[in-house]
């Protein structure tokens, strides 16, 4: 078993329409074209490691985490706990250390309406994993 979820397509690509808006902003601000290229360029970079770094893998023996920052590798044995939130999906481990992907995020409004999303459906699968992996020990 080895399955991998990443950022999905709108948060990958949505993001990027404010990137010309963000260089028409410092245009307006500075009127310089060099700032406005370099905040653009700047915005550019980090959306490209934002969109395309974050994933979530799940392996049969560990989930990996890859956030923009680095990456954490958290034993399905160890798992406890994983919630899926705004933030990313959190997974408490059973010493209580807490690791948030970021390539998973479940809204607020799907949150309080009680809408089942992806992240859920991510989060279900890493502790079906954990606890598949705890019984064939």
């Amino acid at each position: 078993m080895h399955q991998i979820w990443k950022v999905s397509p709108l948060g990958r690509y949505g993001v990027l329409a404010l990137i010309p808006l963000l260089g028409a902003f410092t245009w307006l601000g500075w009127a310089n074209v060099f700032v406005s290229l370099l905040a653009s360029l700047g915005a550019l970079v980090s959306w490209f490691r934002f969109a395309f770094r974050p994933s979530v893998v799940l392996t049969d023996t560990e989930v990996i985490v890859r956030n923009p920052n680095g990456s954490q590798h958290v034993s399905l044995r160890d798992v406890a706990k994983v919630e899926p939130g705004y933030g990313g999906l959190t997974i408490t481990t059973s010493t209580g250390e807490r690791v948030v992907a970021w390539a998973v995020q479940k809204s607020n409004l799907a949150t309080w309406t009680g809408r089942h999303t992806r992240a859920d459906e991510v989060a279900a699968s890493i502790i079906a994993a954990s606890r598949s992996r705890a019984v064939t020990r």
